[in-house]
């Protein structure tokens, strides 16, 4: 049996990054992908979230699908796979269901309380951007990620304002094991 795929989603600064590059050197082979990388490497014609248009939305169906690309040909060579994206779980949930059919998939958010995700965004540094740009964009995508139908869904919610990227991990191994003896 191959290793999991974890899709692992929430607001800006929630974590994402940190947990999984935390989470995926517990595997002996672990690669962390994170979408918006994928994005970046666009070298002209870059279009950015704070200005979306439909360019925006292709640029990041590309990179989605890029990402699954990868995931499926590491996950085929035996490796945990963590994609970290920024993006509602209906579109993830879309993304799993055409890409990742038969393969075991842990579905994640990770969401501190709005407080502390907002905190997280302002002490954030290595982004070539002002990160207080994201605020706005926090306010307006945390009630997407703290809907209260997303477990029925199958999603995994972890609050991690408390804990540390290991914690985190820790917490989210365990809810793996349950999930995968449950498929």
């Amino acid at each position: 049996m191959l290793p999991p795929i974890f899709v692992i989603t929430g607001p800006p600064a929630a974590g994402k990054s940190t947990i999984s590059r935390e989470l995926m050197q517990r595997f002996e082979f672990g690669i962390h992908i994170p979408v918006d990388d994928l994005r970046e490497w666009v070298v002209s014609g870059i279009a950015h979230p704070i200005d979306w248009s439909e360019e925006t939305t292709r640029q990041f169906s590309l990179a989605e699908q890029s990402a699954a690309d990868l995931a499926i040909r590491y996950n085929d060579s035996g490796f945990a796979v963590a994609i970290d994206h920024c993006c509602g779980p209906p579109t993830l949930d879309d993304l799993i269901a055409s890409r990742f059919e038969g393969r075991q998939v842990v579905k994640v958010v990770i969401l501190p309380s709005l407080e502390v995700n907002l905190q997280r965004n302002r002490d954030r540094t290595g982004k070539n951007f002002d990160p207080e740009l994201l605020t706005q964009s926090i306010h307006r995508l945390y009630p997407l990620y703290a809907s209260a139908n997303l477990p029925a869904l199958g999603w995994n919610v972890l609050e991690n304002s408390g804990s540390c990227a290991a914690e985190t991990s820790d917490k989210l191994l365990s809810l793996t094991e349950s999930n995968l003896s449950a498929q």
